[in-house]
This record gives structure tokens, sequence and C-alpha cells, in this order.
């Protein structure tokens, strides 16, 4: 039953909306009275719309930019650009925090903008080659505008794609630099003496987007920023900075951990916004006796092209690029048969990285222009990238997080009137928490976004690069370090690795190295694969792909989607990260398959836990490609396999993990002995290890996507894994054993006290791993709480994995399990634990 948790009145097309409002208008209510899709939905949010609130403009704003906004009919500003360019003129850093849309941008160019006529300059700093692009060409709009503007007030983008010639002349006469974080890092610090002008009239530090810096990422653009001051500290300036943020639960903190400065928050959005409704969509079951539902991304691309047919605006955002490619030729392909959908095949575009920054910009002109009418995209276009007027997002499961859902459905009803944002579901269990639970995620403040900058790994890193720039002098502290540990710092540099130098109080960079080139902010290998397409007469660049994706998208045999068209990898050069490739009719697509295993380097805490032992550490992820699938488009269905022999990657983390040491498990049943059934207990833990990882995303509030599950036993060296036949379990070398093995005098039976492991996906760890230890409790009674209250029967999607018809079912063993390790030990009993 649908659960309106607000009124929501009945959708009534004013006078004067543009075409599709109507439309739309009436789809809405065909879903409210439960028609169609509507009888699947298990909330409808009503979100009023909003009328605008004003405040003055700052007086301190030089009159001829006054004079450029009163003759274009701004006699005001919205409250909390009045606000931001208030702080910004009086020299207080400053966090907006506003809806998408909401014009945050004009908070930060009309303060800089003011410091040009005064002959300052400004460092504009993006997330994104693409938003840098679009935030130019606007900044430049509004500079034409400004009276008494003149050629060097251009704002000029310094990036990868930058020519060397255009380097060279920005370097010596720009005024308002756009870059990102990675061309500062390595390319304007290091060679600061080139910028020395620039740097010296530096009154504007502008960091849009500010949400996106967390994690290891964030920890490692903090230190760059801090770098940055200590640049501008050498210049005699000390510029004010200006940040925006997506809806966030702490951005005043995380902009003070970015830069080490204090920040005034500006978070009175005085936007107007247009009336919203939110439904959560839960696709019908398809199959009963595994609880299998019907693809988001088939209700999803079901849904687009009934609403193009109504004339309105689509985006659709799908969690993986892969997704994106198979949802875009669909659609082509229907909408193409189609003869009530004239051109529509043809203005529906696909928008995810990997992409020629040409067809990037193809695709953005053509939302911003309205010939393209549907877009499917990952989450690239989630920023703040212009893409016109669109009246409806779907999104093809759950983004992950509260923060990112709401910053993708803002992308639609920019426009005014009505818009509509569909959060479809699928059968992964917290998208089917959420859907079944709307409250919790309407009643739920936004995640938090978190930083360690004191990582001590990262911050010598920097401290190598900050020494490079600059000369180091005693008793001068590096970032949130001390003066001694700075100190003790350089004299490790200096004794146990020759590249840095003491000369009386001073510290100097020795080494024939450049310390910024071994630091990769994202830590992404520097290699991208490219893509070459063989199918035209001239062999041309298709794509790009980035290192470890290359592993899952361009091994040989592969189909590699570009825009839903299908190509086939004919040949990997991996050596010269080359892929040659060629159209394919084959009519399938290929998935890759791959699994783990872990290798614990250090314990840093450990307990028992009731009948089981828990730890922290680090650890090493190994991972192995074994295969991959091909499947049938359209249908779904399996058509083959084939092997795979790549390099392995390794990974190094810090992981939670729960041991169940074998010995403690002996009374009958399959979920308790080891030995009773052989097969019953590896898919039982593999059961406990899916509802765990939910849980953990649920109890941390993080994206399911930064966490990974990897399960098996440390001991034999065996890692359960989906194999070509479903679950098996493979040892060091690869091979697969059957789940069934007979126990042996030396190894034991299969899973000999295994270990579930839960692990940060991010070089180093950003905290995940430690959470969980501390809330173990905690987050294993919301595992039994969401297995015992999940509606199947045997097992589902939703809880512990879909059941085998040919086995017996798991789920009733994985609630007993997580009873043996909430349920509080029985003095006398057997396995008790501590």
């Amino acid at each position: 039953m649908m659960a309106k948790r607000s009124a929501t009145p009945e959708a009534s097309a004013p006078q004067g909306t543009r075409p599709g409002h109507a439309e739309l208008r009436q789809f809405i209510k065909s879903w409210q009275a439960g028609r169609d899709m509507g009888k699947h939905l298990t909330a409808i949010e009503y979100v009023p719309a909003r009328q605008a609130s004003y405040g003055p403009l700052p007086e301190g704003l030089d009159k001829r930019l006054t004079q450029m906004l009163r003759s274009r009919g701004f006699g005001s500003l919205y409250t909390h650009q009045s606000d931001a360019i208030e702080h910004a003129l009086a020299g207080r850093n400053a966090v907006v925090v506003t809806p998408t849309a909401s014009g945050k941008s004009l908070c930060y160019n009309l303060p800089v903008l003011d410091a040009l006529f005064r002959g300052k300059s400004a460092l504009y700093l993006f997330p994104t080659k693409a938003l840098s692009q679009d935030q130019t060409s606007e900044l430049n709009e509004l500079i034409k505008l400004t009276p008494g503007s003149d050629a060097s007030w251009e704002a000029q983008v310094y990036d990868g794609d930058t020519p060397p010639d255009v380097r060279r002349r920005i370097r010596q006469h720009g005024r308002l630099i756009i870059t990102n974080p990675d061309m500062l890092h390595a390319a304007l610090l290091p060679h600061h003496d080139k910028w020395a002008s620039f740097f010296k009239n530096l009154a504007y530090i502008v960091v849009d987007e500010l949400h996106t810096y967390r994690g290891v990422f964030g920890s490692h653009v903090a230190n760059v920023l801090r770098r940055l001051r200590r640049i501008c500290a050498h210049y005699g300036v000390n510029p004010t900075f200006v940040s925006t943020s997506a809806t966030i639960a702490n951005p005043r903190e995380l902009a003070t951990n970015l830069t080490g400065l204090p920040f005034e928050l500006v978070d009175n959005n005085g936007a107007p916004a247009c009336e919203r409704y939110v439904c959560f969509l839960n696709p019908p079951i398809l199959n009963v006796e595994q609880m299998r539902r019907q693809s988001a991304l088939s209700v999803a691309g079901r849904i687009t092209r009934d609403l193009l047919k109504r004339d309105c605006g689509v985006i659709v955002f799908a969690r993986s690029r892969q997704s994106v490619e198979i949802l875009v030729h669909k659609l082509k392909e229907r909408l193409a048969r189609d003869r009530d959908a004239g051109n529509l095949a043809d203005r529906v575009s696909s928008y995810r990285g990997g992409y020629l920054p040409e067809l990037r910009r193809s695709i953005e002109k053509g939302l911003r222009d309205g010939f393209i009418k549907g877009v499917i995209s990952t989450n690239a276009l989630e920023l703040g990238i212009d893409i016109g007027s669109l009246d409806v997002c779907i999104l093809a499961g759950y983004p992950g997080t509260i923060a990112s859902t709401w910053q993708q459905i803002g992308r639609a009803g920019r426009q005014g009137g009505t818009s509509l944002a569909v959060i479809v579901a699928s059968d992964d269990p917290v998208d089917q928490f959420i859907i079944n639970h709307p409250e919790y995620f309407l009643g739920r403040s936004p995640e938090e976004a978190r930083i360690d900058p004191t990582n001590l790994l990262i911050a010598v890193e920097h401290l190598k690069c900050a020494c490079f720039e600059l000369a180091w002098i005693d008793g001068e502290a590096y970032s949130d370090m001390t003066a001694t540990d700075t100190t003790e710092a350089l004299e490790f540099l200096a004794s146990q690795m020759g590249i840095v130098q003491r000369s009386g109080n001073r510290w100097t960079w020795c080494a024939q190295t450049y310390p910024a080139a071994e630091i990769n902010l994202r830590n992404i290998a520097e290699e991208n694969f490219v893509v070459i397409d063989l199918s035209a007469k001239t062999p041309n660049v298709l794509a790009e792909v980035d290192f470890e994706s290359a592993h899952l998208t361009l091994y040989p045999n592969a189909v590699y989607q570009v825009s839903g068209e299908p190509y086939r990898v004919e040949r990997l050069d991996y050596e010269a990260r080359r892929a040659y490739v060629r159209r394919s009719n084959d009519g399938y697509y290929t998935t890759a398959m791959h699994y783990v295993a872990v290798r614990m380097l250090d314990t840093f805490r450990e307990r028992e836990a009731r009948a089981a032992k828990i730890g922290f550490g680090e650890v090493c992820i190994t991972q192995r490609f074994v295969g991959y699938k091909k499947i049938k488009f359209g249908t779904g269905e399996n058509v083959g396999y084939g092997e795979l022999n790549l390099p392995e990657l390794d990974l190094h983390t810090m992981a939670y993990w729960l041991e169940l040491p074998t010995k403690r498990f002996d009374s009958p049943g399959p979920a308790t002995d080891p030995t009773a059934s052989p097969d019953g207990w590896p898919r039982t833990i593999h059961g406990l290890g899916q509802v765990l990882k939910t849980a953990a995303s649920l109890k941390l509030m993080c994206d399911p996507r930064d966490l990974a599950l990897c399960i098996g036993s440390v001991s034999q060296d065996q890692w359960l894994t989906e194999g070509f036949q479903g679950l098996t379990i493979r040892d060091s070398d690869g091979l697969e054993h059957s789940l069934t093995a007979e126990a042996t005098p030396t190894v034991g039976p299969v899973l000999f006290d295994p270990h579930v492991f839960l692990y940060d996906r991010y070089p180093g760890g950003v905290g995940f791993g430690e959470g969980l230890f501390d809330h173990h409790d905690a987050f294993l009674a919301l595992a039994r709480e969401l297995v015992e209250g999940c509606p199947c029967k045997s097992g589902c999607p939703s809880c512990v994995g879909p059941p085998d018809l040919a086995l017996r079912p798991i789920k009733a063993d994985v609630a007993q399990l997580l009873a043996r390790l909430t349920d509080p030990p029985h003095p006398k009993g057997r396995g008790g634990g501590a």
C-alpha cells in the first residue's frame, strides 16, 4: 500500500505553462490514482513550491557592478547571495550551502569581479574539467556585461587539455585562472615562481562543489590547499576563500578541515523552487520463488519512453557506466521502432566519464539548446554543469547517499512549473530498505563528509612537495603537524631517503626527482587505456578508460559500449595501454568475473565478541580476474562464458573483520556446524556477509560502493566467489573447489575459521573499518533486524541473497547464526564466546 507521507495535492496545470508540463501533470495524476506504474509506488512526497526571499545589493560592491545588475533588472539579490557577498567583501571566508540551481555562482563571481576593478586576481578550483569549462563560459558572459572590464579579465582554463602556447600566455597575463586541484598540485605550486605576478595579487580562492572533496581525495586536497596558503604567504597575500557545497551535514567543518581556516556558514537559501513530486517506486516481482523484481533499468527505460513522448525533458541517473550504455542502447532501439516517437531516438544521448572532451561538450550543448530531450548519465552530471531545462529526474537505483540523491533530484525542474523525481529501487538490499522505509530517507539529514588531512602517509608526501616549492625553516610547522614532528619528518627524509638536506636552519630539496609527479590525488593510475576504433578506414581514438576500470571493460573479446553502440575488443595491448575495437552486432554485452583475496598486514585492535572474534587493521586486497559472461541484450539471458588472464591489482587499505572460529560452532544444524553440511556452511556465511554489508552501509550512512566484502578462510587461503556455475571457492592459485569438497586431516572442511572482511575501497582507508569495529554490536543488531523483518520466506536479493531452488534455503540459518552473534552468551552453553 502506498504510504503518502504528506498531502499530495492533485496535479493541475496553471495557465501559460510550456508544452510538456500539462502532460506531466496528467502523468502524475494517473500515478496518484494508482494506474500503470503508480500501483508500485510505496510513497509520494509532495514538496511545495518555494517563493524567493531577497536581500539588498551589498553597499561595498563596486558601483559599476551594481549599475550592471540594476540595468538587468536586479535591484536585489537572493538572501544567501547577499549574505555571502557581504562576508567575502569583508574578507571573511564563507561556505554557501544551498540546493542545485539556486544561483551559488554569483556568490563568488561578484566579489571576484569587484576585486578585478582593484587590479587583483582570483583562482577557481573545480573538481572536474567539464565543470571548469561550463563555469568559464558563464563567467566570461558576465564579464562581457560588466562596464569597465577589459581583455585582461578573461577567465581562462588551465588544465591538462590546455595547449602549451596558451599555457605560457596564461602564466604571464592571466588574472582569472580556472583549474582543478590536480593541476594546482602538479603544475602551479611547484612552479609558483612563473606565476609570481598572479600570486602577488591573489585576492580570492573559489572552491566549488566542496562536498566532493571527501575521503582520501579530500585529504590530499586539504594538504594541497595548505601548500597553496604557504605560497600565498611567501608572496605576502592572504586571500579569502569562498566555497559552495551541496547539502551535507557538516559543510563548515569540512571547509575548515580542507583549508585550516575558520568559515562563515551561509545556508539561508533565498532562491525560488518549483513544486516537486518525489515518488518511491518498487518494481513488480517477476519471480515469486526467488523474490526477483523487474530491473530498475527496465522500469526506468519504460517511464522515460512514456515521458519523452509526452514532450518532457528527462534525465536518468544510472549506477554504472555499463548500465548507462545498456539503457541508452535499449531506449534508442525501442524509440526507433515506435511510429509515434518521431525523431526522439536521435534526441536521446548518454553521458559518462571516459568520453572524449569533444563528445561531452557536444552533449552538454545539445542539452542547453534543447535538442537533446533525454539523457542517461552516471553521477557525472550530478555536479552543477548547465544542462538546460529538464522536467523529470529518474534514479535507476538508489545513488548510495541521501546527499547525492537530493543533488540528482535537483537537476530537474529548473524552469518553474512542476517537476517529477522517481527513485526506482533495484534488488540491492540498501535500495529495498530505502524504498520500503521512505521515512528513513525523508527523515534523515544528509551524511557528513569526512577527511583526515593529518594522515601521516599523506601529510609526509605533501611535506616533500612543500619542501620542493620553498625551503623549510627550522621551527616551521607543516599543516596540522607540530614543529617537532615536522622536523623529525624532515630528518627522516634527509637521513633515510636522501631527498632533502639541511643548511643552517634551512631545509632544501636536493633530489633529482619531482615529488608532485609521484602523488596522484585521486589514487588512480596515471596511464589511462586508449580505445581505438578499427571500424573506420582510418583508426581513430574512441574513448579513454581509467586503469582500474579497463580490467573490467577492455579485456579481449569484451563488448565495450559508447553512446549505446557496442564494440568488441579484438586486441588488448596491456603494456602500451591500448585496446583495439570494432563495431559488434553480436547482440550481447559482457560482464567481467573477478574475486578478491585478503592478506592481513597489521592488526590494530581486536577483541572477543560473543561467539566470534572481531578485528580492525591494515590489509592488502588482491583482485583477480578469472572470466566473463555474455549477456543478451533485451532479455538479460546468459549466453556464454570466456576466460581471462589479466594481471592482478593490489589495494592497501583498512578493514573490519568478523572471525567465526570453527570449534565454537559445533552444535547441530547447517548454520552452526561446518561439518554437518559442507555446502550449507559456506552458503550461510555468504548470506551473512551480504546482510552485514547492507547493515554497515546503513549504520555508517555511506555509499554502499565505498565498502567492499570479502569472505574466506585466512588459514587455508580459500575465498568465496561467484564462479561460472554460481557460488564456489577459489584458492591462492585461482583454482576452483566445490563447496562440498571432502574435509582432509591437513586442511579441514572448506572455510575453516572463516573471516568476513568489510574493507574501505580507498587506498589507506577513510575510517569505515574502524567505525564498524567501534559500533559492532549496533550494526550486527541492525543486520539481524533486516533478516528477521524481510517478508520473504527463503531468502531474497533484499536480505541474504536469492535462494537456489536446488539447495536448502539459508535464510533461517543466517537468522540463527545472527542470533548466536547478538544474543547474550549463556554461562554454561556450548560455543559461548566472550
